[in-house]
């Protein structure tokens, strides 16, 4: 993991990105406006959801939008995002109402919350932010949903009072933290999501139809929950989210509560679901507040709940891997990339086991590079090695396509597994083994012509009773003693 920037550099490197060509090329100035649109389609939606509940904040969108955009983006990019969201914040109050310098003073406060937690968690864990693990996601439920929220609210709260009167500052502070809390807490996540592409993995055509069926627990749950207004059934919904958290990860537990947090909320402005056993006359905050809190509750435990299976997947995924690798290494010859000594007897077991079960003929060769003592003498070791790498690729590329196995059996010596081949099989793949030596003309100084040559020892057996896999390798080793008796460079069948 790359070591996080040092403040200085981090703002340096914000400040020099500002005024590069590239940051404002026509590429980046579409993507600064499509930015702009949304964050201002996002705030007036936040100020319509407030204006639809009482002047209660219920969620407030553009924050966590904005900031879910820009940790995605180098540090050199963020000051344009900057400017776009706060320019989209400002026309959003100015467009419902608010006098210009009621709109720029909040707008200011919120742009102090993404430029606190783009700089903090930047500072912490380094960009991009990965809210799929749990201590970036930890770091950023900390410093962005609960820390930058407070002071935004509270900047927030303390300039419009300066212009209206709202009522005590605690109470607006309550209900504008709690609203902009829930909002950077489920759309910040949403934002980063949708920009990684892994997220999409439960969209994928084979897995659609059990997202779908997954998804629609919680929701058919949440319904429900928030339709009946006679008992107080809101822990039935951690089961659902339990479910979701399970089956479909981090991104799937996003989603989600998105979509729980709308449907509660939305059930409880219009009057409906248990937190209507909140008596009493003009109790509409109070009920939103409660909403309020029970979605920050499943945030604050479902989101790291979704992040530690997600890592547990992945570290399992990882241990998958790292052991599938090393079982290749175990059973791999590391100069010749053939199969080593011990992976040719496990086959060698593995395939007398089933030759004799269906009692058909299993075929070896034992190969040896002819006078190799002489040619290390003369072109030393490290020629030698090039010289069994070059002998094993004839060896493998001969046997490709075939079932059979090649191995480095010893020092110069192969060995080739043949499964179901007879006497004349065996016989007829190592004379194509040995002529296609031949024809590589490998240089050797004592060999016959100055090229290096193989003999080969073949066999072939229909396993008895009696016998082992051991016999098949001692058939196999006398044919070999006969080839190299015989003058080398030939093939021997017993």
């Amino acid at each position: 993991m790359p070591k996080p920037p040092r403040l200085a550099d981090l703002l340096r490197e914000i400040w020099n990105g500002c005024r590069q060509r590239q940051t404002w090329d026509t590429a980046a100035l579409f993507r600064l406006a499509g930015v702009f649109c949304f964050a201002t389609v996002c705030s007036w939606a936040g100020i319509m959801l407030s204006h639809q509940s009482e002047g209660v904040a219920t969620i407030w969108l553009s924050n966590g939008i904005v900031f879910g955009l820009l940790i995605t983006q180098p540090p050199s990019r963020w000051l344009p995002y900057f400017l776009a969201g706060l320019g989209a914040d400002t026309l959003a109050d100015v467009v419902y109402g608010d006098p210009f310098r009621v709109a720029v003073g909040v707008s200011l406060a919120n742009s102090v919350e993404v430029v606190l937690s783009a700089l903090v968690l930047t500072r912490l864990f380094g960009t991009p932010l990965n809210l799929a693990k749990r201590r970036p996601l930890v770091g950023f439920l900390g410093v962005s949903v609960v820390g930058a929220t407070a002071l935004t609210s509270a900047l927030g709260a303390t300039w419009t009072l300066l212009f209206y009167d709202a009522g005590p500052w605690l109470k607006m502070f309550r209900t504008w933290w709690l609203g902009d809390l829930l909002g950077m807490a489920i759309l910040a996540p949403l934002a980063v999501l949708l920009q990684r592409s892994g997220s999409y993995s439960i969209l994928r055509a084979r897995e659609l139809p059990r997202t779908f069926l997954v998804l629609t627990v919680p929701i058919i749950a949440t319904a429900l929950v928030f339709t009946h207004n006679t008992d107080p059934l809101i822990f039935f919904l951690f089961p659902a989210l339990l479910l979701v958290a399970f089956r479909l990860g981090f991104p799937g537990t996003v989603l989600t509560i998105v979509l729980m947090t709308l449907l509660a909320i939305g059930f409880t402005v219009k009057g409906h679901g248990p937190l209507m056993l909140i008596s009493g006359d003009h109790m509409l905050l109070h009920r939103i507040v409660v909403a309020q809190i029970f979605a920050a509750v499943s945030i604050f435990t479902m989101f790291p709940v979704a992040a530690l299976l997600e890592e547990k997947d992945a570290l399992q995924a990882s241990l998958a891997e790292s052991e599938a690798r090393h079982r290749v290494l175990a059973q791999t010859d590391e100069l010749t990339a053939l199969a080593n000594r011990r992976a040719f007897n496990l086959r060698l077991a593995a395939e007398w086991t089933q030759a004799a079960a269906r009692e058909s003929a299993l075929g070896l060769l034992l190969i040896d590079a002819d006078h190799f003592k002489q040619y290390n003498d003369v072109f030393g070791h490290l020629e030698g090695d090039e010289c069994l790498r070059a002998l094993s690729g004839i060896i493998a590329r001969t046997l490709n396509g075939s079932n059979g196995l090649a191995a480095r059996y010893g020092g110069e010596e192969f060995a080739v597994l043949l499964p179901e081949a007879d006497s004349e099989r065996a016989r007829a793949m190592a004379e194509t083994i040995r002529l296609a030596v031949v024809a590589e003309r490998l240089p050797h100084p004592t060999g016959p012509g100055g090229i290096q040559t193989v003999s080969i020892g073949a066999t072939s057996l229909v396993p008895r009773p009696e016998q082992t896999a051991a016999t098949l390798v001692k058939h196999a080793d006398q044919a070999l003693y006969c080839a190299k008796l015989s003058g080398r460079d030939q093939v021997a069948v017993l």
